[in-house]
């Protein structure tokens, strides 16, 4: 498979070297500009500028399989667009949402693909934040993102409350969220921490799961045949998270299915973005 990463160039080495372990990649061309990429099985985009999506959209109409390696984007109109152009060129996209692609969360999902309630915790170091208002942003929409995508139901009810310290300073968010299928999600984020703190609870009426995000560290507990709780424990090497992340897209292409996290997901997430943002608006 020959693969072609567009952007920094510096980004686009270590991208590289995560793509070499991989036996189905036999060639890898970097380049600055998608115009100077011939045609290749797939493509990662390594760009963080405002015309990220229109560089995208532009791979698509080109017939690129494209790995998105930015942020998550929250441009609805133009989200709808790169939707339906890959439907339409019969493409593979995959964004890089970390929060799914992370090989402790895939092994959860396995695990529990339905799951009826997930309780997130985040709480940031205060001294972490450079762009506050932005950052703080994207951490409760990674969150959400996860919850969106596991669950995979409609959203029957939001609440959101959000604090903000000298109108400004955002401190922390509060979101519920009631899905028509009966499950529920709570997230939590607050960035006046003394030290960080990522904790995801997950659970169904037979199991529960228990996540240290940045150690990936897993405690899937069970009732025994005794009546009591216990624990089994998995590890995951965060390091691994760009190599497997890459190799889940390449197996997309390779099978030809839709990727882990996908121009839909991604446009769902937009779209109820902004209903979050209007409860924000009514009750912040």
């Amino acid at each position: 498979m020959k693969v072609g990463i567009v952007g920094d160039a510096t980004r686009g080495l270590a991208w590289e070297g995560h793509l070499r372990p991989h036996s189905i990649v036999r060639q890898v061309d970097l380049t600055p500009s998608l115009k100077d990429l011939d045609s290749v099985d797939a493509c990662l985009i390594l760009d963080e500028s405002e015309n990220n999506l229109n560089i995208l959209l532009e791979a698509i109409q080109k017939g690129f399989n494209c790995f998105f390696i930015a942020k998550p984007p929250t441009d609805t109109t133009r989200l709808e667009k790169i939707h339906r152009a890959a439907k339409e060129a019969g493409v593979i996209i995959q964004f890089a949402h970390w929060p799914t692609l992370a090989p402790a969360t895939q092994w959860m999902m396995d695990k529990m693909p339905r799951p009826n309630f997930i309780h997130i915790e985040k709480e940031i170091n205060k001294n972490q934040l450079v762009d506050v208002e932005t950052e703080f942003k994207h951490l409760w929409i990674d969150e959400f993102g996860l919850c969106l995508k596991w669950i995979d139901s409609g959203i029957h009810h939001i609440e959101a409350k959000k604090i903000n310290l000298s109108e400004n300073y955002p401190i922390i968010i509060h979101l519920f969220l009631r899905f028509d299928n009966g499950a529920s999600a709570s997230i939590s984020v607050y960035s006046g921490a003394s030290e960080n703190r990522h904790k995801r609870i997950i659970s169904n009426k037979n199991e529960i799961l228990e996540c240290d995000v940045p150690n990936q560290i897993i405690r899937l507990g069970r009732i025994n045949e005794s009546n009591r709780l216990y624990f089994e424990k998995q590890v995951f090497d965060p390091a691994t998270s760009a190599e497997k992340a890459a190799l889940l897209f390449l197996k997309s292409i390779q099978m030809n299915r839709e990727s882990v996290y996908s121009s839909y997901d991604a446009l769902r997430l937009s779209t109820h973005i902004h209903k979050v943002e209007q409860r924000l608006k009514q009750f912040s």
